[in-house]
């Protein structure tokens, strides 16, 4: 609970920071350089589907270790999880420099007389991620390990820097958007030179090494093959949708897809963090076969993602036209439709972690992958036959949320039969629970902004202050299990004694 508590605080510290960030780039940048970045950078982004898969298929196998050696083979996973990423980096640069870079020179809609900047950023944003996948290794090893204060902090840090990074761009003439990447690109570096000087420290024993087993080295890679199904199609819904909505509506759209992916990361900030620190523990009850601590820890997370979600969403929803007016010196088009629909989505793809983790927990992949990286895939010649059709631009998003929601269903199917969690008991427990809660804790907020004639600061404040208290009565009376309501009341008269 007191993790918690700082996690919560370092989340609004960090949303805080990230939103003001994008508001100072927006504004040195320009529309059109913060949609060639938003576009161009996403690009490469797309090329680096083998970083999450990696990231997945060596936190599981450390997790793994921990539970059934204690970690007593935890260097030999090192070594072999090194050799992995420093081949599937290299087959990463080769399809960049080939694929990604074709697609830049011949599909994407860069305005005239910025192909040249654009290929630049695109070359400089294919080195931040090589760098930040030497970062994997060391990044799973801390998050087996638990040490999540060092990554609390240091995220911290990193935003930090990027802030930094975003009121020099006031100060230093020339062009702003190769100076803002070249500053980009040094932050990785420290970053990644943070991580490996607190795990050489922490942990002594394990040392970079490339002579490691074979037969690990084939089993991290085969898993990671697997995994590299559902990040190619996560990259694909998040950045490729990015792409045809270059090509469609230029790059003023992109600025406005990228302020909603800066909507996002803060929204989705919390439930991240909460969903790292609980990843180790949901692999390591399963591999130690604990399926009631398992399951128990499964649905509560799942609860607690989407209640955090919705906690710091739904103000954003209700005042949307407003709050881009005061964060944003220019709103892009479509602002504030594009935030209202990213919010639905952050929703229901809130829910999606928990049931991913218990299937890298089970190690039973093969099938899944194939079946939701199939059907989300399917996201973007749906968005490509709309666009034709004459659709508006926020219809990428309306496809996103069907196909997402669509989805927990067929990730609930896997749950059900590779981890024996029923079907039943998650739709009662955590999607009719979320649900109702959120339904009760919507009726005064939204009275209130439908029916009372206010000024925008006003309604703000009004429907913020009603959701907050509302939302926590919802989930206080609907959304906790006995159980949980017996460790919060303990918690409260232990650390919030009332004299």
């Amino acid at each position: 609970m007191k993790n918690t508590a700082f996690m919560a605080m370092r989340m609004l510290f960090s949303m805080a920071i990230t939103l003001y960030t994008s508001r100072v780039v927006l504004q040195q940048l320009g529309v059109d350089d913060f949609g060639i970045y938003s576009v161009v950078a996403g690009l490469a982004i797309i090329m680096s589907f083998f970083t999450s898969a990696l990231t997945a298929a060596i936190q599981r196998y450390m997790n793994v270790e921990l539970a059934v050696t204690r970690g007593d083979g935890m260097q030999q996973v090192f070594s072999a999880s090194w050799v992995c990423v420093l081949a599937m980096s290299a087959i990463f640069l080769l399809l960049a420099e080939g694929a990604g870079l074709w697609f830049l020179n011949n599909k994407l809609n860069i305005p005239p007389g910025r192909l040249g900047d654009a290929q630049i950023v695109f070359q400089m944003s294919l080195l931040i991620v090589v760098v930040e996948m030497l970062r994997v290794p060391y990044n799973s090893l801390i998050i087996a390990h638990e040490r999540m204060a060092f990554y609390a902090y240091n995220s911290i840090i990193e935003v930090g820097l990027k802030l930094g990074v975003a009121v020099s761009l006031t100060l230093i003439p020339g062009n702003k958007l190769l100076i803002f990447m070249a500053m980009l690109i040094a932050i990785a570096v420290l970053i990644n030179g943070s991580f490996a000087i607190y795990c050489r420290h922490i942990l002594p024993a394990i040392r970079f090494r490339l002579k490691a087993s074979r037969a690990q080295i084939v089993e991290i890679g085969k898993f990671a093959g697997w995994n590299v199904l559902t990040s190619l199609s996560d990259i694909s819904y998040q950045q490729g949708s990015s792409m045809i909505l270059n090509i469609f509506y230029g790059v003023a759209l992109n600025a406005t897809m990228g302020i909603t992916n800066q909507i996002k990361t803060a929204v989705f900030s919390f439930t991240r963090s909460l969903q790292t620190a609980a990843n180790p523990q949901i692999v390591q009850t399963f591999a130690a076969g604990q399926i009631d601590e398992f399951t128990k820890l499964f649905i509560r997370i799942s609860k607690i993602s989407f209640y955090s979600v919705a906690f710091l969403g739904i103000p954003i929803y209700l005042n949307a036209d407003y709050i881009l007016s005061i964060w944003l010196i220019e709103v892009p088009p479509m602002g504030a439709i594009f935030a209202r629909l990213i919010i639905i989505f952050c929703m229901i793809d809130s829910l999606v972690g928990p049931l991913w983790v218990t299937m890298q927990a089970s190690g039973n992949i093969a099938r899944y992958q194939i079946v939701v990286s199939t059907i989300w895939i399917l996201c973007l010649p749906t968005t490509y036959l709309a666009y034709k059709a004459g659709m508006p631009s926020y219809s990428l998003l309306t496809v996103m949320i069907a196909i997402d929601a669509f989805l927990i269903i067929i990730r609930v199917k896997f749950t059900e039969h590779h981890c024996h969690v029923p079907a039943a008991v998650y739709y009662t427990r955590v999607i009719l629970n979320v649900l109702a809660v959120l339904a009760a804790a919507l009726v005064l907020p939204l009275a209130v902004d439908l029916l009372l004639p206010m000024t925008p600061l006003a309604t703000l404040l009004t429907t913020t202050a009603l959701w907050v208290v509302t939302m926590a009565a919802s989930i206080y009376f609907i959304g906790l299990s006995r159980d949980e309501k017996t460790a919060l009341r303990a918690f409260i008269a232990t650390h919030l004694p009332l004299r």
